[in-house]
């Protein structure tokens, strides 16, 4: 019952002070004329109670009942009371104010009439009063009280409803700054990524592409003007870094915590709301996406909770799980939320947010009173594996250095060593066991293919990806036939690096786009003169075995690469490997080939 009364407005508080004064007044009375009565002392005053007690109770409990208790018990006793006490004929009068006042909706269509013209009447007729004196005495007094008590309902509704808009303003005028705000922090930091990938590879092409140029002159003044140009370029990339390092957001530098506690302070002084906030777990460190998502979510669900449930509690936890970053969200606003909750486009976009990081959006509603949303996002969301360690190798510093600020900022990465030669390379994977070595194919005293025909004696598992500054296919070909796990160009954009590292770390080969097809050409011929044709010298490795088997169903290259989960250019790549192995051109020969012998079914 408390929790039921401190929900209380002033207008509740008032109509049951106008029932307590009647009740007051009806005590008063009794006491006054008791000694006339013949009614035990305690029926005569326990009454008056029941009839003030059952009314209030059915009120809290079943509302929509109310106004017709309140007509038949306190109307019935009113006509009783009037029948001992003729002077008494008055007492309907404030029940008929809030029976008024309750009449909300269309419910004044029946309770106008009972109790402006039914109950006076059958008061009058019991006190014995004429017609006239009915309607012009007891009808018009009553119909004054119920009146009143319909124009201070509307008066309140009014207020009630300026009070709602009036908060509604206040969320939404948070909510719209509060996305602004987000909006912009995440432009920031889309415009920062895209300058470090973008132009920052630019750069860092551009300084490792005259680094090579630089080994090779013999002229002193072409040499000089190229250093001016290598410092120039160097200059440019460190202003780049420097803008980067500005347009990051700063408020992304704040834990997660911190943040949502300011956001929280914030939305509790804007909408007068009362949230508490508790955090379980360690915090780790989590990405700038990850961060944004999770704040979106609370400013999405903080503002559905007032806007739509009427919430005037809510509770946000965050559990920093070993699996997963879990927020949950729970408030006491009314059960229609949940509904508008659902087909919000607000809460659409979130859900769309959180599966972007493989997380995911959940609403519960136990009863009329709770609503809980629950959001999750595993712990390397933002990884789709888990983090590579990764070796530069390069006799050029300036090249190294432009690897290293390449890779560095991609969380799936760590780079473990750099080694400017292949003796030093090979003395850091025994060091640090890396899961790829990324490493220059021409160095001094021990080049790239030679240190890494060393690495891979000590350990086949560490995967070799040569990179090249120019387009060299026998060389190309010949890291491949020695066990390296993917032949890049030094070009390579960096989104495509990172992909490419990790699919070569899931053990695929990859090789550099734009000498590919020539790369196969090549192995193809090799494979023709030498005259691979038993089915057991083709060299097929199990991944293209498995390929060549989708192939013979018909499968194209993109419903191949899904149901492999590897990129459809991959799979391209294993094709031509594939058919350049087999000596064919197309895969109806491979396939034709694979089934004549034995390969795969018929």
């Amino acid at each position: 019952m408390y929790d039921i009364i401190k929900k209380w407005y002033w207008y509740d508080w008032m109509v049951f002070a106008v029932r307590s004064i009647w009740l007051l007044s009806v005590l008063i009375g009794l006491w006054e004329f008791h000694n006339i009565l013949s009614f035990p002392f305690w029926i005569l005053f326990g009454l008056p109670f029941i009839v003030f007690s059952i009314p209030f109770l059915i009120q809290q409990f079943f509302r929509k009942y109310f106004i017709l208790t309140e007509i038949i018990i306190s109307g019935s006793y009113c006509i009783f009371l009037t029948f001992l006490l003729h002077d008494a004929l008055w007492q309907f009068i404030p029940i008929a104010f809030v029976i008024g006042f309750y009449s909300i909706l269309r419910v004044y269509i029946w309770s106008g009439p009972l109790t402006i013209v039914v109950i006076p009447f059958i008061i009058g007729m019991v006190t014995d009063q004429s017609l006239t004196d009915t309607f012009l005495r007891l009808i018009s007094n009553y119909g004054v009280a119920f009146g009143l008590g319909y124009a201070f309902q509307l008066l309140v509704t009014n207020h009630k409803q300026s009070l709602i808009i009036h908060k509604q303003n206040s969320v939404l005028e948070q909510y719209v700054y509060e996305v602004e705000q987000l909006t912009l922090q995440e432009e920031r930091n889309r415009l920062s990524r895209e300058l470090h990938d973008t132009v920052g590879h630019t750069f860092t092409t551009m300084i490792m592409g005259m680094e090579t140029i630089h080994s090779s002159l013999a002229d002193e003044k072409v040499g000089h003007k190229l250093n001016v140009l290598l410092n120039t370029a160097r200059d440019g990339l460190q202003d780049m870094r420097k803008l980067v390092h500005q347009l990051e957001p700063s408020a992304m530098n704040l834990s997660l915590v911190q943040y949502v506690k300011q956001l929280i302070d914030k939305f509790m002084e804007s909408t007068d709301t009362s949230v508490k906030f508790r955090y379980f777990g360690d915090e780790y460190n989590l990405s700038k996406e990850v961060k944004l998502t999770i704040i979106r979510c609370i400013q999405e669900t903080l503002t559905n909770a007032v806007r739509h449930g009427q919430a005037s509690e809510i509770k946000v936890s965050l559990y920093f799980d070993s699996l997963e970053l879990r927020l949950q969200v729970e408030d006491n606003g009314v059960l229609e939320q949940a509904k508008k909750i659902e087909l919000g486009f607000g809460l659409r976009a979130m859900k769309e947010r959180l599966q972007a990081l493989q997380g995911n959006l959940s609403i519960h509603t136990d009863n009329m009173e709770e609503t809980v949303i629950i959001c999750t996002i595993p712990r390397n969301s933002e990884a789709n594996t888990e983090t590579l360690k990764v070796i530069l190798v390069d006799d050029q510093p300036g090249i190294l250095d432009g690897l290293k600020t390449t890779l560095e900022s991609h969380n799936q990465l760590q780079i473990v060593g750099i080694a400017e030669s292949g003796e030093d390379a090979l003395s850091l994977s025994s060091l640090n066991q890396p899961d790829i070595v990324l490493m220059d194919v021409n160095m001094p005293n021990m080049n790239g293919i030679e240190a890494m025909e060393a690495i891979k004696e000590k350990n086949p598992m560490i995967k070799i990806v040569i990179l090249s500054s120019f387009e060299n296919i026998d060389q190309a070909v010949e890291a491949l036939q020695k066990g390296a796990n993917g032949y890049l160009l030094k070009s390579i954009q960096a989104k495509e690096l990172i992909d490419t590292l990790r699919f070569i770390h899931r053990g695929d080969t990859i090789i550099y786009h734009e000498i590919a097809n020539q790369v196969f050409e090549k192995l193809k011929e090799q494979n023709i003169s030498a005259g691979k044709h038993d089915k057991n010298d083709y060299g097929l490795t199990s991944r293209e075995i498995e390929i060549i088997h989708y192939l013979a169903k018909g499968m194209r290259y993109k419903t191949i690469a899904a149901r492999l989960f590897l990129s459809e250019g991959t799979v391209r790549n294993y094709a031509s490997e594939m058919y350049a192995k087999l000596g064919v051109n197309n895969r109806d020969q491979a396939v034709e080939k694979c089934i004549e012998n034995g390969l795969i079914p018929n």
